[in-house]
């Protein structure tokens, strides 16, 4: 039978409790990094954060402290129950490994990160005396480690990135998400995989009429610029494109003018085969918003705008009814008219006030 004293007992439980201090906190400071537990710890909205964060701040100091009390702790329980029975001794040990080495706090609201915040302030002031002495002998100048990111190419970023919006306390917005991704996969595309294909383009002739019936044609196509050809070629199997004809310089118009008279006379042209990053550079350096897309033949196979282009990075269609840039006062209340808009959405969205009697 197991001998144990009235003193003994009370040692067994302040080392005891000093191991078991030891490993919570350790595990506790694991749960969120430095960086993100300072950025909680100044928004000044987390408390816990707050007070938990005095005490990390020592950073590899209270590491090393938290090692150096547990070993010292552990080492003296094992001696102790060792003189009483050597399973004990063996118990003790394999309970210590296993919260050490595969015990794994997930997240700020379990009962881990409820004491680091309960004793917080204890370590803190501890560390404020023990700091200076352990700058002294200068351990607080240890090697710091680097954690890999575990990102070696581009793949691992594009999953680390998908896996980002799924993961707790994540505060990035989707959209800047998939703008990121869309931006690393930029460059895997090529020209031909977001033209719009030669079969679905209108092609206006420079011999046509401007009038209603043509503005009205144009403006059911949804698209806001169209390739012109010369003469008859428009239905042709390959049309001779000498222009562009864009949807804005038909408005307002009131001439009896034809295409050829409003269209613009430069045409550029893109290679199917050109990476995406090829045309924006392109598209850049010309400053123009559409190119005629030719395959290695000479052939004309559709025709790519800048907004098809930016549309692979911003991830969705590029769909803006705010055309008035040139006016100052539209513009200046612009984003006032987007808040006023905001306002009566969550204004509309709220219950009904109760009424009282």
């Amino acid at each position: 039978m197991l001998k144990f004293n009235y003193m003994r007992l009370v040692l067994y439980l302040v080392l005891f409790l000093a191991v078991f201090n030891a490993i919570v906190l350790d595990k506790a400071l694991s749960i969120l990094p430095l960086k993100e537990l300072k950025r909680r710890a100044r928004s000044g909205h987390d408390k816990n954060a707050a007070a938990i964060y005095k005490m990390a701040a020592y950073d590899r100091s209270i590491q090393a402290v938290l090692w150096v009390k547990g070993i010292i702790a552990g080492a003296i329980i094992v001696i102790l129950a060792a003189q009483n029975s050597w399973w004990l001794a063996v118990l003790f040990i394999a309970v210590s490994l296993w919260a050490v080495r595969a015990w794994r706090p997930m997240d700020t609201s379990g009962w881990t990160w409820s004491w680091a915040t309960m004793v917080s302030p204890a370590m803190s002031w501890a560390m404020s005396y023990i700091q200076p002495i352990l700058s002294r002998f200068g351990l607080t100048s240890l090697p710091q480690v680097h954690i890999h990111t575990g990102v070696y190419e581009k793949d691992d970023l594009l999953e680390l990135l998908k896996q980002q919006n799924l993961q707790a306390g994540n505060r990035i917005p989707e959209t800047e998400l998939k703008m990121a991704f869309n931006s690393l996969t930029f460059g895997d595309k090529k020209v031909t995989d977001i033209m719009t294909p030669l079969r679905k383009l209108h092609i206006v002739s420079e011999s046509e009429v401007v009038g209603p019936l043509l503005m009205d044609e144009l403006h059911k196509t949804g698209f806001s610029r169209f390739p012109v050809a010369r003469g008859g070629t428009t239905k042709a199997a390959q049309p001779l494109i000498v222009g562009t004809l864009f949807l804005k310089d038909l408005v307002g118009y009131t001439g009896s003018g034809t295409v050829g008279s409003l269209m613009h006379k430069k045409v550029y042209y893109v290679n199917e085969e050109q990476a995406l990053h090829d045309a924006l550079a392109a598209f850049l350096k010309t400053h123009y918003h559409l190119f005629i897309v030719v395959n290695n033949f000479e052939e004309i196979v559709g025709v790519l705008s800048i907004e098809d282009v930016l549309e692979q990075i911003v991830g969705k269609e590029i769909v803006d009814e705010f055309d008035k840039y040139d006016d100052l006062r539209a513009v200046a209340g612009l984003e006032a008219k987007k808040d006023h808009a905001q306002h009566q959405h969550v204004k509309s969205s709220e219950p009904p006030a109760k009424e009282t009697s």
